[in-house]
């Protein structure tokens, strides 16, 4: 894949532009808003790291492993591509089983590292976002790679316990390695939820960032953890397409990293503080759904495709969320919503999301 057949990221397409016009009421954004009053001075952030230490050592420290398990790199769609390029065992097929639904970088980024990708499914037809366990036995004679989000986007919803131990059994099996996008995971950190991929599954890479749960999107800071021949290959490739990491990303990094918790708490706030907001408005309309247990987004039907109703009833009010059909064509009627924004904002957000509901059923009456 190169030149003109590289594919758009259908979402980004869709989602920059409509995002540029600043809509008051923007429910859309699937990263937590968090303040951190970064010192921005220009000549620290020219300097690499100031404490002498290997960025790789504060995810060590965090995560309670070993420097030679952590590669650095620039955000978790740098880190996707670098995982699965280092998780291709060399005597496996060149092929990559992408879990759907999913963001289209997981799925791309393999296609133009120049490997096939065939889809497995987690929903919504096999049960309560459940793992379709026939599709994966089908396909791992044919794949080197499974890449997986743990807490799937648009939906919010974790992999069940259950799920998550028979995958590491068959791709151990296999002689498959797994690639796993744990953006969002460190939402769960102190729950059952919480089960990132190197803790459980010696053929697996998990991928971090200070991007979604961490409030840091614009310094594209990110990580990889898994065990340390597969990170040296990660290592390996990072050296090789990117050198070293930026310094002022660097520096930023530095200065907030011991403070990480600060923005868990302040997620498990917003959602005590705003997500209550948001079942008020969905009852009053009908509208049944049980939300995420952790985190700061999920998504629900809202009985019509979610595109077409931003742009007929969305855009006149104001109002941004995100179309569920961006992350799979079934989920085309969902409408993803988040709650990572200040109470005030959300708040007054509420009774437009109202009407918006409101003009989608009466279209439909």
């Amino acid at each position: 894949m190169s030149g003109k057949s590289i594919p758009p990221v259908d979402y980004l397409s869709w989602y920059v532009p409509r995002l540029k016009e600043q809509r008051p009421h923007d429910l859309s954004q699937s990263g937590f808003a968090y303040d951190w009053g970064v010192d921005t001075d220009s000549e620290k952030m020219l300097n690499f790291w100031t404490s002498g230490q290997d960025p790789a050592q504060w995810v060590a420290d965090r995560y309670g492993v070993e420097t030679n398990q952590v590669c650095v790199a620039h955000g978790a769609c740098q880190s996707i591509s670098l995982a699965i390029l280092a998780a291709l065992p060399e005597n496996r097929p060149r092929a990559v089983g992408v879990e759907m639904p999913s963001f289209a970088v997981v799925s791309q980024s393999a296609r133009l590292l120049g490997c096939d990708v065939i889809p497995y499914h987690r929903g919504p037809n096999e049960g309560p976002w459940t793992l379709n366990r026939k599709e994966i036995l089908e396909i791992l004679p044919k794949v080197g790679v499974l890449a997986m989000t743990p807490v799937m986007n648009p939906t919010g919803e974790m992999i069940s316990e259950e799920d998550q131990q028979w995958l590491i059994e068959v791709t151990r099996a296999a002689g498959v390695n797994i690639v796993s996008d744990e953006v969002y995971l460190d939402a769960a950190k102190g729950t059952e939820f919480y089960r990132p991929m190197y803790e459980l599954a010696e053929n697996s890479i998990s991928i971090n960032s200070l991007t979604k749960t961490y409030g840091l999107g614009p310094i594209r800071f990110g990580w990889m953890i898994g065990a340390p021949e597969l990170i040296q290959n990660a290592k390996n490739a990072f050296q090789n397409m990117q050198g070293l990491a930026s310094a002022p990303t660097v520096s930023i990094a530095e200065s907030v990293f011991s403070r990480l918790d600060e923005a868990l708490g302040g997620i498990w706030k917003a959602r005590e503080e705003n997500l209550p907001k948001l079942m008020e408005v969905l009852h009053h309309h009908g509208i049944e759904w049980n939300p995420p247990p952790f985190g700061i987004f999920g998504a629900f039907s809202i009985g019509m495709d979610a595109v077409d109703a931003m742009a007929r009833f969305g855009k006149p009010l104001g109002l941004l969320a995100t179309p569920g059909g961006m992350f799979h064509s079934e989920l085309k009627d969902y409408l993803r919503i988040a709650w990572g924004g200040s109470p005030e904002s959300f708040e007054a957000a509420m009774p437009v999301l109202s009407q918006f509901l409101t003009s989608i059923q009466e279209g439909n009456a």
